[in-house]
C-alpha cells in the first residue's frame, strides 16, 4: 500500500502534573526534513523526536509542534529563597521599605520556565509517548489519501495501456497505407508521360519508410514500464522515487513514438498519453 507525504496527526496526554499537547504536520520533499519547535528547557527531548520521526517516515519535511502545560502542585514556579535573602540583606542597607512584589521580580528569585519542566515526573517519557501517538495519527491520515491516490494512479495507467494497445494495433496498417499513397502518387504523377514507375525504387522507399518509422521496440520498452509501475503500485514498500523514474521513462519512449510515427491517429495517442503520464508523474511527488 503507498503512503502519501501529506498529513496531519496530534496527539495530547494528561495527568496531574501536566498536559502534553503534540501536532505533525507533513509536505512534500524528496528527502526527510525535520523541524522542532520546542519549550525553552526541552532541546534535549528533540533528539528522541528526530529518532521517533525518522523511524516512521522516510520523505517529507514534518513539521513538529510540542506544547507542555504544567498543571496542580507543578505549575507552581518555585522560590529561590537562598537568593531572594541575599538580596534582602543587601536592599536594607540602604532601605527600610522593601516590596515584597518588587524582590519577587529581581533576577534569580522565581524559578525560570526550565526549572519549572525539570520538576515534573518522567517529562522525557510523556513527551516521547505523546511524539509516537501523533505520529502514528499522522501516518493513519497518510495512509488513506495514499489509498485514494493508489485508486487515481490505477485508472490513469489504465488508460495509458489501452492507448499503448491502440497503437500496437494500428502499426502495423501505417506501413501499408503509406505504400499505397505512395503507389497513387507516383502514378498521378506520371499521368499522361510515356514513363513506368520502377517497383523497385518504390520497395525501396517504401522499406526505408518503415524502418524508418518502426517504433516496436520503444512499444514494447513502454508497455515493460507500465508493468513495472503496476507491480510497485500493488507493493507495500516505498514507492514515491521508483514511480519517478519509471515515469521519466515512459515519457522518453512515447516522446520517440511520437516522432517517430508519422501517422495522426498515433499522435493522437501519444499526446494522450502524455497527459496520463503528466498526471502520474504529479501524483507521484506526493507518494512516500
Amino acid at each position: 500500500m503507498i503512503r502519501s507525504m501529506t498529513g496531519y496527526g496530534a496527539a495530547e496526554r494528561t495527568n496531574d502534573q501536566v498536559r502534553i499537547v503534540v501536532e505533525v504536520r507533513s509536505v512534500n520533499n524528496r528527502f526527510l526534513k525535520v523541524n522542532q519547535r520546542v519549550p525553552s528547557g526541552l532541546g534535549a527531548v528533540e533528539v528522541t523526536i528526530e529518532r521517533l520521526l525518522r523511524k516512521a517516515i522516510s520523505r517529507g519535511t514534518v513539521n513538529v509542534a510540542l506544547t507542555v502545560e504544567p498543571r496542580g502542585v507543578a505549575a507552581r514556579a518555585p522560590i529561590n529563597t537562598d537568593i531572594l535573602a541575599a538580596y534582602k540583606r543587601d536592599l536594607a542597607a540602604v532601605t527600610d521599605h522593601l516590596s515584597d512584589d518588587a524582590l519577587l521580580t529581581l533576577p534569580g528569585v522565581v524559578g525560570s520556565e526550565e526549572i519549572l519542566l525539570t520538576g515534573i515526573h518522567d517529562l522525557p517519557r510523556e513527551i516521547e509517548a505523546a511524539v509516537a501517538a501523533a505520529v502514528e495519527n499522522l501516518n493513519r491520515m497518510r495512509d488513506t489519501e495514499g489509498q485514494a491516490t493508489a485508486g487515481d494512479l490505477a485508472t490513469t495507467i489504465d488508460d495509458v495501456e489501452q492507448r499503448i494497445a491502440a497503437i500496437q494495433a494500428r502499426a502495423p496498417t501505417v506501413v501499408d497505407e503509406y505504400r499505397v499513397r505512395l503507389k497513387e502518387r507516383v502514378e498521378a504523377m506520371l499521368n499522361g508521360v510515356d514513363v513506368t514507375p520502377d517497383d523497385q525504387t518504390l520497395i525501396r522507399e517504401v522499406a526505408f519508410f518503415a524502418e524508418r518509422s518502426d517504433i516496436n521496440e520503444e512499444l514494447a520498452r513502454l508497455a515493460s514500464h507500465v508493468a513495472q509501475f503496476r507491480e510497485v503500485l500493488a507493493d507495500s514498500g516505498l514507492a514515491g522515487r521508483k514511480f519517478e523514474f519509471l515515469t521519466q521513462e515512459m515519457y522518453r519512449e512515447v516522446n520517440t513514438i511520437g516522432s517517430k510515427a508519422n501517422d495522426p491517429e498515433i499522435s493522437r495517442q501519444v499526446v494522450e498519453i502524455k497527459v496520463g503520464i503528466d498526471r502520474l508523474r504529479e501524483q507521484s511527488l506526493n507518494i512516500e
